[in-house]
């Protein structure tokens, strides 16, 4: 048994990097769903701000990151997106990041088709604009003066999605997933200034600066990193890069913690 022990403590260091890596991938391909009980107050109040959205309400999604941070607000896009669509709540996708138009594509290739969602009727993308001041300040007065065409050129409002809508008091709230600092445009331009809801996601960095816009109410529910993702991923029951990417993390976690702890017992029972 003593010379087992000492076997396992002398074990090559690449059988461990091999297990470690296996630990990260498997969950990465394939999500364990591993238990997450502990939801935040923010991921849950955004998730209960869309639930109770009635059926046939309007939301505006701006996708406003890059791939730099898509690892993070990917996922949690999407599993927002899901959330309104399992709620039939019709989705606006807007965005002030040349970078987001590729991601915004990926997103709606195939989520759409899984829910029986229609272009045009249910969801639709706007094409990407600069100046995000002077849009999100026109689009109180009149949405057809900033945006008469969708991202192909075709007309908004010959779409039945866009049917009753003119401006933000047709609108019932506004997610904002990014990770720049144009959650903050959102609050001042259009939640403070008009009273529109507005929800957030942001990478797991910048989630600390939002404290002060969630204690007074300005941003009424918030996402933050991939951990948020995975807990609106629970909530909506939809286990997806959220997911796996927190089980890896957990799964890497746990063996380094096991195999610290089976070192150090073999050391002090066999000193």
């Amino acid at each position: 048994m003593k010379e087992i022990m000492h076997k396992l403590l002398k074990i090559d260091r690449r059988y461990l990097f091999v297990l470690l890596t296996l630990s990260i991938l498997i969950p990465i391909i394939k999500p364990l769903g591993l238990p997450n009980k502990s939801i935040s107050k923010d991921v849950q109040n955004l998730y209960n701000f869309i639930d109770n959205l009635p059926a046939g309400s309007t939301i505006i999604c701006s996708l406003d990151y890059d791939p730099s941070t898509a690892p993070e607000l990917h996922p949690q896009a999407t599993a927002i997106v899901k959330h309104a669509f399992k709620k039939n709540i019709k989705v606006i996708v807007v965005t002030f990041i040349p970078g987001s138009t590729g991601l915004i594509d990926e997103l709606f290739e195939k989520i759409p088709q899984q829910y029986g969602k229609k272009y045009g009727e249910d969801y639709v993308i706007f094409p990407y604009m600069a100046n995000i001041v002077a849009v999100l300040t026109q689009m109180n007065s009149n949405i057809y003066s900033i945006y008469d065409k969708d991202k192909d050129g075709k007309d908004l409002k010959s779409m039945p999605i866009m049917k009753g809508i003119n401006n933000y008091k047709n609108i019932s709230g506004i997610v904002n997933i990014t990770g720049t600092a144009i959650l903050d445009i959102w609050v001042a331009y259009v939640g403070d200034k008009f009273g529109v809801p507005v929800l957030g996601g942001v990478t797991a960095i910048s989630q600390v600066g939002y404290g002060p816009y969630l204690q007074k109410g300005q941003i009424k529910g918030l996402l933050g990193g991939m951990k948020g993702a995975a807990e609106y991923e629970t909530l909506i029951n939809e286990p997806g890069k959220g997911t796996s990417g927190i089980d890896a993390l957990n799964v890497a976690h746990l063996l380094v913690l096991a195999l610290i702890i089976m070192s150090n017992l073999i050391l002090v029972i066999f000193k």
